[in-house]
């Protein structure tokens, strides 16, 4: 079993009420993978948020690995036991 750090940001934190959480997972998986099972763990207004009408996530929602920023449709990044997935919903104003 492996754990993951989902860390929330802007938006994404205010509906999801929490800053983090730990996640496990049997194996290694994509972001889109995270994105989902966060989604069903948190309601549907966390979901809402995450993902389209087809359970994929938005393209407007950014996704960083660690420190670095990952494309949703990268399916050849996994994502490994002890790391974080940051999720930020875009901020607007000035």
């Amino acid at each position: 079993i492996m754990s993951v750090t989902v860390e929330y940001a802007a938006q994404i934190k205010q509906v999801a009420g929490v800053a983090h959480h730990i996640i496990e997972l049997a194996e290694p998986c994509t972001v889109a993978e995270i994105a989902r099972q966060v989604a069903a763990n948190h309601g549907e207004q966390l979901a809402d948020i995450l993902l389209d009408d087809n359970q994929q996530p938005r393209s407007s929602i950014l996704v960083f690995v660690g420190e670095n920023q990952i494309h949703w449709d990268d399916d050849k990044t996994l994502v490994q036991d002890g790391q974080t997935v940051t999720l930020l919903s875009p901020v607007s104003g000035g």
